[in-house]
């Protein structure tokens, strides 16, 4: 014989919902906003304090050039 494995019927998704809740037109709208707005960028990395540099793996910042050669300039 042949076994048929029945699939429960499809239960409604957040999608569904929210046509049901908003209407198709309006969530189309929003999701195509979604996917055009811009991206938030990552914080720059020269702004971290070493500890944080090192928890994350990259080196530290280099030293500061000395200021001694100016000052004792003969």
């Amino acid at each position: 014989m042949t076994a048929l494995r029945l699939s429960p019927p499809p239960t409604p998704t957040l999608i569904d919902d929210a046509i049901d809740r908003h209407g198709a037109t309006r969530v189309l709208w929003a999701a195509l906003r979604a996917l055009l707005r811009p991206t938030a960028r990552p914080p720059d990395l020269r702004d971290l304090p070493d500890r944080l540099r090192r928890d994350i793996g990259l080196p530290p910042h280099p030293a500061a050039p000395s200021d001694l050669h100016r000052r004792f300039r003969l």
